[in-house]
């Protein structure tokens, strides 16, 4: 039962970002793959954003940041109970930071925010945005908190709807 119910709370909270989103893109990088999405924030429902104290706004943008540790073929093989295989796809702590800017020069600081679902971690920063405005992103991530940078740099263009 623990299962059901773990599996539909990361679905249901994953699903609200990746359904949503404009972009949903993972970089892999070694033994971890860094998941990342930017969505309009008035996508998510009001309880999502009641219960992780989200601001919902036509105006603000989310950059969502999840980072996983690699599942080998070995850590599904030496499992014969089919009920643990999905604690094997759990959120890694990570250090996560960088910036945004604008196409006039514009600079948007991110201050990511952790949100724990079950195994789960999101690092969310809250960007404001104009309509049309196209934003480069460069990200610095870091596994566990300790080791290499991870570095992410993507471009997109956000809407108001």
């Amino acid at each position: 039962m623990k299962y059901i119910r773990s599996i539909t709370s990361i679905f249901l909270f994953f699903s609200i970002f990746v359904s949503h989103t404009l972009l949903a893109n993972e970089q892999r990088v070694g033994e971890y793959t860094v998941h990342y999405n930017l969505f309009n924030s008035s996508k998510i429902t009001p309880e999502v954003a009641t219960q992780y104290k989200l601001k919902r706004s036509n105006n603000i943008a989310l950059l969502n940041i999840s980072v996983v540790r690699n599942a080998t073929d070995t850590d599904f093989k030496s499992s014969t109970d089919v009920s643990t295989e999905p604690d094997k796809v759990t959120g890694v702590i990570s250090n996560v930071f960088g910036q945004g800017q604008s196409l006039s020069g514009q600079h948007k600081g991110l201050a990511f925010r952790e949100i724990r679902e079950e195994t789960a971690i999101y690092y969310i920063a809250a960007i404001p945005i104009f309509h049309g405005e196209r934003l480069s992103f460069d990200i610095q991530v870091q596994p566990e908190k300790i080791g290499k940078l991870i570095p992410i740099s993507f471009k997109q263009q956000v809407f108001i709807e």
